[in-house]
């Protein structure tokens, strides 16, 4: 059995579910469908607090509101990487008598070259430091950890 959710419910669902209760109240038909603007807030909402306890506080469909959670997956814009043209020559300032621990435990040196910090809105990170003159595919290297194909 999976581990029961106890953080409480943000106040948009309460409104949700008043919402959803007005509206089942006043509709014209029994086969209308629910406003768009409803199920948005919904499906949000799922994405952040699960579908089973949404539709239970919102009293919704379970069942809708998981098919519309995937769906709203499938067609959501996965972030784009940001395309960033480093300058053919760099200012380099006076080189640094010591490297910082940080340096130290991931692996970069001193010397000229470039260091690219990436991280990803679900916390993983990556540095990358590509010394000058040696050959380092680092858009494949990005485009590995991002998770796409160039």
């Amino acid at each position: 059995m999976g581990k029961r959710n106890s953080q409480a419910l943000p106040l948009e669902v309460d409104q949700l579910k008043l919402a959803v209760q007005s509206w089942r109240q006043t509709k014209k038909s029994a086969t209308a469908p629910m406003p768009a603007e409803m199920w948005e807030l919904a499906i949000q909402l799922a994405k952040s607090h699960g579908v089973s306890r949404i539709a239970q506080a919102a009293s919704l469909d379970y069942g809708w509101l998981r098919k519309k959670v995937v769906v709203s997956k499938a067609k959501s814009p996965v972030a784009t990487p940001i395309f960033l043209e480093l300058p053919r020559a760099m200012e380099v300032a006076e080189p640094r008598l010591q490297e910082s621990k940080q340096e130290v435990e991931a692996g970069c040196h001193l010397g000229f070259g470039a260091t690219i910090d990436l991280s990803t809105p679900g916390g993983a990170r990556m540095r990358i430091h590509m010394e000058a003159g040696r050959d380092l595919d680092a858009a494949g290297i990005v485009a590995a950890f991002l998770g796409r194909a160039r």
